[in-house]
Parts: structure tokens; C-alpha cells; sequence
């Protein structure tokens, strides 16, 4: 399936649920990723391709698109929010830039903030595949259980790898962390 093919099913999916964004071609190795500073949606028709054949639960390329369509529009119906968390965002950001990470690991209000912000960002991804759901039972575009799988598999690959990160965070900022 060619990238004009996806970008058409991105576009239905957005019609359908009743949300429009822009909609981007990015190749930068993620599927989709919701802009929300600027409010639009990018695509990458190569790792969509390949995340379609990654999928546990086997389903079609229209399926998974959708699926990932409906999570990047929960992002933007969550919009508010994460322009609320922007400045804990940007002062995470530029602490890590300009600050070593040997200094970093040894203070514990920087420690705490990265914390927080790890933190913000799983919330934010659960709320976006809550809404997600929402969108879907409305307006039933694909089946409850291929739309789980999808979820199922696309989060916990995210939770594993924050998960890892909060630990390491956490053992830095010298906290037990218990296995």
C-alpha cells in the first residue's frame, strides 16, 4: 500500500470520528505522532507498514491505521492538557541539555522533575487511547478486539520502555525501587 493509500484511510478515520487535523507525511521512524503545539497529525507510510507486521493479534493495514488515526486524534482531544504540561516539558528538556548527567543524577529536585515529566508523558498516552476507545465505541470503526490488540500491544511496548526509564531515574535519585 502506497503512502497516498494510508493518508486516505487517515483522512476517512478522521471524517468518520468527526475530528480533522492536518495531516502530515514525516519519515522520521514513527508511525504516527500527534503535534500538539501545532495541532496536526504526521504519518510515516514505511513504519506504519512495518508496525502493521509486528502486530501479535494480526490485522489489516485499514484496521491498524485507523486504530492509530482514532489514538493520535485522543491526543488532540486531550490538546489542553498537554499544552498545560509544555513548560515542565521544556525545562526537562533544556535541563538535560545543559546540565551533565552526573550532575543530574545527584540532584534530586532535578531528579524529581524528569520523574514527573516520564510521568506526564504515560498519562498522557493512556488518556490518548482512552479517548481513542471512546471514539471508536461511537462510532464503531473496527472490531472491540482488534482495536485492544492494537492498544494492548502499542502501550505496553511504551510502558516497558518508560518503565525502564522511571527505574533508572528513580535509583539515581537514590529511591528505592523494588523489583
Amino acid at each position: 500500500m502506497n503512502r497516498h493509500q494510508i493518508e486516505k484511510i487517515i483522512h476517512e478515520t478522521m471524517n468518520h470520528v468527526g475530528v480533522i487535523r492536518e495531516v502530515r507525511l514525516e519519515r522520521n521512524g514513527i508511525n504516527m505522532t500527534y503535534h500538539f503545539i501545532h495541532d496536526y497529525v504526521t504519518y510515516d507510510p514505511d513504519r506504519i507498514q512495518e508496525a502493521v507486521s509486528e502486530q501479535e493479534r494480526p490485522v489489516s493495514l485499514e484496521t491498524y491505521v485507523a486504530a492509530i488515526t482514532m489514538h493520535e486524534l485522543g491526543h488532540a482531544l486531550d490538546r489542553r492538557a498537554l499544552l498545560a504540561g509544555l513548560s515542565l516539558s521544556r525545562e526537562v528538556y533544556q535541563m538535560k541539555k545543559t546540565t551533565p548527567p552526573k550532575v543530574l543524577e545527584r540532584n534530586p529536585e532535578y531528579m524529581a522533575k524528569i520523574i514527573a515529566e516520564e510521568e506526564r508523558n504515560l498519562h498522557a498516552e493512556k488518556t490518548a487511547w482512552y479517548n481513542a476507545a471512546e471514539l471508536n465505541r461511537k462510532h464503531s470503526l473496527i472490531s472491540e478486539l482488534d482495536f485492544a490488540a492494537i492498544k494492548r500491544q502499542s502501550l505496553s511496548s511504551y510502558e516497558r520502555r518508560l518503565a525502564g526509564k522511571v527505574k533508572v531515574y528513580r535509583m539515581a535519585a537514590g529511591e528505592d525501587v523494588g523489583d
